[in-house]
């Protein structure tokens, strides 16, 4: 009885319209219950779990525990692996239930198998597929609940996992694309501060200790490098605290709506790589749109997983725009067009293929493309960072060593002319 209870208790979170968090728990039959609820409220979910209800007694504390850090851990390899061989075990006549256990038996991954063996033991009490995927949000996202929902009441599962495992393999694709070509920049820009901060905390007061004894002249380069680090090392008890606690409050902030809101807008506005999220959001919420539709998931169902992709404020405004749109009988291109960081193009192919009732298709050759114009703008920024870098490195290190040795070429010639 109390597991029964437990299935219908949802802990959900939410955005209101101007981009404010909201958390709670909610009593319903099922999700899409909490879902219409909320959006009645001006809510719309970016994630719903179902949420242990307490009745007086705490029960499998521990296993509780060990199934959020297990499914902290799963990768997205390991649940895009498991699509296919569910998808090829199924088509070829395999019990659902008899197809997860061999799975979970199967698997290496210590954490995964605590996943599957506890989507096993749903579906052996006899819950749905979907309804136990669900219970895992952190490994399986909502639109991978929602398409399986949908294939479970068309009877296309076998298919329909197939599509899924494409899809979240695309996605890892392009995330991956995306994080190689952040990653170098930020080495290298992490490189030439540790770099610097060695030279001027730990080399410089060495050379100041030669050049004092000498009795040296201090050309103003050098003299302003070694006021830098008589500064950082005579004061690190002020600036250390000072610095952990700007990184603190910066954290801190940013998980504020105000800054999240603000954080989302240079996203998409900083020179350089604002495009770049705009394809990436445009290409990712394209995939999705199109991959749902076609699994005959609703229209304002699809539009709300959308805004759990892209995850973005701004774009927010977007898919509020657009369920409006479809609310009143309009068309969703409407709001597209009138969005400044989703390309023109996009929304002229949309409305050709609202137009031609191919919308599906539409928009996964849209994803297509901006994918590719996405691939090719990461490649040729990155082509352009990587020799500035360089240069900005090399001239910053280039600079320190050249104001450290400068005092001894002065030296030099003063020993070389007496």
């Amino acid at each position: 009885m109390s597991g029964a209870l437990a299935r219908e208790t949802f802990a959900w979170k939410a955005r209101d319209v101007q981009g404010r968090e909201h958390v709670g728990s909610q009593i319903a039959t099922n999700e899409g219950e909490v879902v219409n609820s909320l959006r009645s409220q001006g809510l719309f979910i970016t994630a719903i779990d179902p949420e242990p209800l307490l009745q007086g007694v705490v029960t499998n504390v521990q296993e509780d525990i060990l199934t959020i850090i297990s499914q902290k851990r799963v990768k997205s390899g390991d649940v895009i692996a498991f699509c296919q061989q569910l998808a090829v075990m199924l088509e070829t006549g395999v019990p659902l239930s008899e197809a997860l256990e061999s799975l979970a038996t199967q698997t290496k991954h210590k954490d995964f198998k605590v996943v599957l063996n506890g989507i096993h033991k749903d579906v052996c009490d006899g819950d749905a597929l979907s309804t136990a995927l669900a219970r895992r949000r952190r490994v399986f996202p909502r639109i991978v609940v929602s398409l399986v929902r949908a294939s479970e009441l068309s009877g296309t599962l076998p298919l329909m996992l197939d599509r899924v495992s494409t899809y979240l393999a695309r996605e890892r694709k392009t995330m991956r694309e995306v994080k190689g070509a952040m990653t170098y920049p930020i080495i290298m820009g992490f490189t030439a501060v540790v770099v610097t901060s060695l030279i001027v905390t730990f080399v410089l007061p060495r050379f100041a200790k030669i050049y004092e004894m000498r009795s040296a002249v201090l050309p103003w380069p050098t003299k302003t490098l070694m006021n830098i680090s008589t500064g950082l090392t005579t004061t690190w008890m002020y600036w250390v605290p000072a610095l952990i606690t700007l990184i603190v409050g910066g954290v801190l902030w940013s998980r504020t709506p105000s800054g999240k809101s603000a954080i989302d807008w240079l996203k998409l506005k900083t020179p350089v790589v604002g495009p770049m999220f705009c394809q990436l959001y445009t290409t990712r919420a394209s995939r999705t749109l199109s991959t749902l539709l076609a699994a005959g998931v609703g229209v304002l169902d699809a539009i709300g997983i959308c805004r759990d992709v892209t995850n973005n404020v701004q774009f927010d405004r977007l898919w509020s725009e657009m369920e409006d749109n479809v609310r009143n009988g309009q068309a969703m291109s409407d709001a597209v067009f009138e969005s400044p960081y989703v390309p023109s193009y996009v929304a002229s192919m949309m409305s050709s293929g609202e137009r031609s009732g191919r919308l599906p298709q539409v928009m996964d050759r849209v994803a297509s493309f901006t994918d590719e114009e996405l691939e090719s703008r990461m490649k040729k920024v990155g082509s352009m960072i990587e020799p500035l870098m360089i240069l900005v490195m090399g001239t910053v290190v280039g600079g320190v060593a050249i104001a450290m040795l400068l005092p001894i070429f002065s030296m030099s010639k003063v020993i070389a002319g007496t």
